[in-house]
């Protein structure tokens, strides 16, 4: 028996010793492009980064061209020249004309010697919740530890109704935050700041087709609202000292409706993390031709809750 156990031992070291070889990936050089990212809303501004790809083997941090021409049309009319703004890293072109609902728009990047990079997307219609109301008794004091506590209040955000075939959406929670100062016994606000984000805590499922991502925005997963789903229920988390005379102010709700293109984009980044290297090369979303990144638009609410119970 000890005999059949190192035998077994002995074969199965030289088999994983024979499966172990170096593997060279020879990767394909491509040329250098554009790269393009411009998220976009009613009544602001266009604001596009912009880069140029890099090779997979190339660690460095891209800087930004210096010389871009960077445009806006609109339905297929040139709307707008867009202009350098910031410097390094923080670069990026604005426009001067601001965005509108209903519309398609279409940005174009150019630069001398690098294949021109277009894209297009268009703001959504608009898909609120309806109107929320938080009751007082529902609302807990939850004690943390290092002086702080949470507010704990339940939101059920539900849809009015839900868009056949582009169930996209977002939000973002933030709060004021009162600092008191007290004159002859009687409080009084010294200053005001915004907390962000206000953080929040939902079942097992809800969590995990939420995504956080690097627009001030946590992402929806599309399967969420399967089998008729239409609410959204979340326990908004503020944080606040009491012993540093904190007390929270108001809660916003910021809502998106997205775009496909802003969702597809911003789903695939998020996933980047979970993926093994190399495993999936065409993950992230591309609707830029003749370059990479994104251009997408979203609209936009905010609701308030005053934070006075």
């Amino acid at each position: 028996m000890r005999f059949i156990l190192t035998f077994l031992l002995a074969l199965t070291g030289l088999l994983c010793a024979r499966c172990a070889r170096e593997v060279i990936i020879d990767l394909p050089e491509e040329e250098t492009r554009i790269v393009a990212i411009c998220h976009f809303t009613t009544g602001q501004p266009f604001r596009i980064k912009i880069n140029l790809s890099q090779s997979v083997n190339d660690g460095s941090d891209p800087v930004p061209p210096a010389s871009v021409d960077v445009s806006v049309s609109k339905e297929g009319f040139f709307l707008d020249k867009l202009f350098l703004k910031g410097t390094g890293k923080n670069a990026f072109w604005e426009s001067r004309d601001t965005v509108e609902a209903g519309q398609t728009y279409s940005m174009a990047a150019r630069i001398a010697g690098i294949p021109p990079a277009e894209a297009s997307s268009r703001v959504p219609a608009h898909v609120p919740f309806k109107p929320l109301s938080v009751r007082p008794e529902d609302v807990t004091v939850v004690d943390l530890d290092e002086g702080y506590k949470a507010l704990r209040i339940p939101l059920s955000l539900e849809l009015s109704s839900l868009p056949p075939g582009q169930p996209y959406f977002a939000f973002n929670l933030t709060t004021d935050i009162d600092v008191l100062e007290y004159i002859d016994g009687v409080p009084v606000v010294d200053f005001t700041y915004e907390n962000e984000p206000a953080a929040y805590s939902a079942d097992g499922r809800t969590l995990s087709l939420l995504h956080n991502i690097a627009e001030p925005a946590v992402l929806i997963n599309e399967k969420f609202w399967g089998l008729g789903v239409r609410t959204l229920n979340i326990n908004a988390l503020v944080f606040f000292r009491p012993g540093q005379n904190e007390r929270p102010r108001q809660l916003y709700i910021e809502w998106r409706t997205l775009s496909e293109e802003f969702y597809r984009y911003h789903l695939s980044v998020a996933r980047q993390g979970n993926n093994l290297p190399l495993s999936d090369p065409d993950a992230v979303f591309n609707n830029v031709e003749g370059g990479y990144g994104n251009s997408s638009g979203y609209s936009v609410s905010i609701d308030t809750i005053k934070l006075d119970f």
